[in-house]
């Protein structure tokens, strides 16, 4: 099987989507905590945190599944997962946590995340495609 051929990709994947839920879920903080991130005054930080950590994400999902056949609507069913999964962790702050809120905004960025995780390893392989060329 794949993954039995190829598992540390899959077991950074597996461990990567552990991480996020977890964080995702973890009760929100109070003010002044290191996870208080109003306490930087960095605009939009929370926004830019949810796109990097779903564009990190997306690529560790597209490396796993880079040993795959060149199955394009595989990758894509996947990078749907993590959305969806983006979506489900959204929902789960409002029924399951304290002190956490869940928005749209944070939807958004999951997916720009993910899409621009897409991007990256699209723009990675044709760069591989022209060395080898």
């Amino acid at each position: 099987m794949l993954v039995e051929r190829f598992p540390l990709p899959w077991l950074a994947l597996a461990c990567y989507c552990l991480f996020i839920t977890y964080v995702s879920l973890i009760p929100g903080q109070g003010e002044g905590d290191l996870t208080d991130l109003k306490q930087y005054k960095i605009p939009h930080l929370d926004k830019l945190l949810h796109i990097a950590a779903y564009w990190l994400y997306a690529l560790l999902a597209l490396l796993a599944m880079s040993r795959v056949s060149q199955r394009r609507w595989l990758a894509s069913s996947l990078l749907l997962l993590l959305i969806l999964h983006g979506v489900a962790l959204e929902y789960l702050q409002i029924t399951l946590t304290l002190n956490r809120e869940a928005s749209l905004q944070d939807i958004i960025a999951n997916t720009v995340g993910v899409i621009l995780g897409y991007l990256t390893m699209l723009v990675y392989q044709i760069c591989q495609a022209r060395r080898s060329h």
